[in-house]
């Protein structure tokens, strides 16, 4: 071979050489966080961000955690309350060129300990650019007493970083910077539906309320849907949040009007609630029939493809009474606000009019939590009666209807949520539960598959209490409590609340002891009482079921009906977890990687053959 021949080549692998280093560069930060399904910015500046997949198949999330800093890096799966004591936590970091990872445990404000069983699996952790980005998975559930599951519902994810890097892994400085925030890893939208071409916008936003000096505000207003020449369906409801009001909007309900008998001189009425001023006709349309509804930490909410919220037709709403509820803890002076729901909709209507049902406990003064409770339940029910009579012609083939999605909404000392889901007696898989309830994050949860609810079925929404000195009463207020789930569905059907009252059992109790209402008088309180309070609830077999419909009117003869309380005969069997789960190996090659790593060797000998 010539000496041109032999430099010729010894370019060409040189190029090669340069070209795959530029390739593992270039790939590096802008692979790792993209092709991911989900997102969410852990810090208000963004420093922070995450990003992951679910694979429900292998029971497997793997995520992809980008943080502005050269130094280390740190994720955990905390308990629940987003407190670094008790979580599962990975640190890493870059260091002289070689990465640095481990699956550890906090037991306390301390450097988290090393897990003797590594359940993270690493795929690439990289610096560049001022950035750390780490990309590693695990399954669900890692059957380590040191790692803490993944489950659905709320998951309050911690982080934390530092600028420089650790001089051992046993030698890692405290952070700079750490936080913690609320998201759904397993029950978010995945896909967000694009907007067609011919979607417009209408909005329902306060103008400008003047907020006043106390803790909990409720304020409501009048609004009309656009007049329309035939049916367009919602495809998205976007919350619109005054900037600097974030907290302090706790949450924005709309109530449909029966317009037929609602007098236009109400139509621009606006007050606060309980005001002796608000007219009769706007007071019946706050509460019978929720057509929308937004909690705080919630983000915008989108249709199914198949689905949309009809307007524009006979039967859709006309007027609507929007219902603000302000959460003011410092009882500051001088707020305004303009907040509210904007409505995106189509005249490319879709298969299924969607419609919203509420479940629970119906918001009374009946409903008692006592002091000094760890985890105190209460149950709301939707009973058979109210099932078989609301979905009386449905559109769907064999009845009933589908929940495509649902959100769980209790107040201060709720900690967990469910809504089960019984058939004849037999307990099926639940509809939604949240076991790390946030006051501040209540958000729609899209469950992977629709559930299917027949006429005759009954659902139970239930709610679990911390309360401390002081017993809670159901009520409106923010520091008292609530118990519903809201969930939506399609085909639209003949009812909108499906709620009851323990009233009987509370009734039974307040008679054997006092003639005061216990809550409205906290220091008559005595913990000899909760005894008998939880035995008359567990005994009492009579409740209150209240059944609407879209229209606010009780459903025949359900508008205060005495019936048995619901009875569970066959329990749901719970799915057997740590059963053949292998845990996952740090010395497992990531596909990732090894297919890098396979195509660029491949690169290289075709460069020099």
């Amino acid at each position: 071979m010539s000496a041109f021949c032999q430099m010729q080549k010894i370019t060409k692998v040189s190029a090669c050489c340069l070209l795959i280093f530029v390739c593992l560069a270039k790939s590096s930060i802008i692979d790792l966080t993209s092709g991911h399904s989900f997102f969410a910015a852990l810090d208000e500046s963004q420093k922070v961000k995450l990003y992951w997949n679910v694979d429900t198949a292998k029971k497997e999330i793997s995520f992809t955690v980008e943080a502005q800093t050269t130094g280390w890096v740190g994720f955990g799966i905390s308990t629940g309350q987003g407190k670094m004591q008790g979580a599962d936590i990975v640190i890493g970091w870059v260091k002289d060129g070689k990465t640095y990872f481990k699956d550890r445990h906090a037991t306390g404000y301390s450097t988290p300990k090393i897990d003797s069983q590594q359940d993270y699996v690493l795929i690439a952790l990289q610096e560049e650019s001022g950035k750390t980005v780490m990309k590693f998975k695990r399954k669900f559930e890692t059957c380590d007493t040191d790692d803490n599951s993944i489950k659905e519902g709320t998951t309050k994810v911690i982080y934390a970083m530092h600028p420089e890097d650790p001089e051992s892994e046993d030698n890692i400085p405290m952070h700079t910077i750490r936080g913690a925030r609320s998201v759904f890893l397993l029950n978010a939208i995945k896909d967000v539906p694009k907007l067609p071409a011919d979607a417009k916008t209408f909005s329902f936003l306060m103008n400008k309320t003047q907020l006043p000096p106390k803790r909990t505000t409720y304020y409501y207003r009048v609004f009309q849907f656009p007049t329309l020449p035939e049916r367009r369906d919602v495809i998205r409801i976007e919350p619109v949040i005054q900037e600097g009001n974030e907290g302090i909007v706790h949450h924005i309900l709309l109530y449909q009007c029966d317009h037929n008998n609602f007098p236009s001189s109400n139509l621009s009425y606006e007050g606060v609630g309980n005001s002796p001023d608000m007219p009769p006709a706007v007071k019946s349309c706050t509460g019978p029939s929720t057509i929308a509804a937004w909690a705080i930490g919630g983000e915008t909410f989108y249709f199914p493809e198949h689905v949309g919220f009809s307007i524009g037709t006979n039967d859709s709403p006309k007027i609507v009474v929007m219902e603000m509820h302000y959460d003011n803890p410092l009882q500051k002076t001088g707020i305004l606000d303009s907040s509210g729901l904007r409505f995106h909709y189509t005249s490319q209507v879709r298969e299924y009019q969607a419609g919203i049902l509420t479940v629970g406990w119906l918001v009374s003064k009946n409903m008692i939590i006592p002091p000094h409770q760890e985890s105190w339940e209460t149950q709301g029910y939707c009973v058979e009666d109210c099932t078989k009579e609301g979905m009386k012609g449905s559109s769907l083939s064999g009845g009933g209807i589908k929940i495509f999605a649902s959100a769980l909404h209790t107040h201060l000392a709720g900690h967990a949520a469910y809504t089960k889901h019984v058939r004849d007696g037999v307990e099926l898989p639940e509809i939604i539960r949240d076991d790390n309830y946030d006051f501040n994050f209540q958000e729609f949860q899209i469950p992977a598959e629709e559930t299917t609810v027949m006429p005759g079925d009954t659902l139970i929404t239930g709610c679990k209490y911390h309360t401390k000195d002081h017993p809670k009463s159901g009520g409106l207020g923010t520091t008292e409590e609530m118990c519903l789930s809201f969930h939506y569905y399609y085909p639209k059907i003949n009812l909108s609340n499906c709620l009851s009252c323990q009233c009987p059992a509370v009734q039974n109790w307040y008679q054997s002891h006092y003639s005061q209402h216990p809550a409205k008088n906290n220091s008559l309180w005595n913990d000899k009482w909760t005894p008998g309070l939880r035995a008359s609830y567990r005994d009492t077999n009579a409740i209150n079921a209240h059944c609407s419909g879209v229209d606010g009117k009780d459903l025949p003869g359900l508008g205060w009906k005495v019936v048995d309380k619901p009875k569970i005969d066959t329990p749901l069997k719970p799915e057997p977890v740590c059963q053949d789960v292998p845990s996952s190996s740090p010395n497992k090659l990531a596909s990732y990687s090894l297919g890098l790593v396979t195509i660029l060797f491949a690169v290289l000998l075709s460069c020099i053959y």
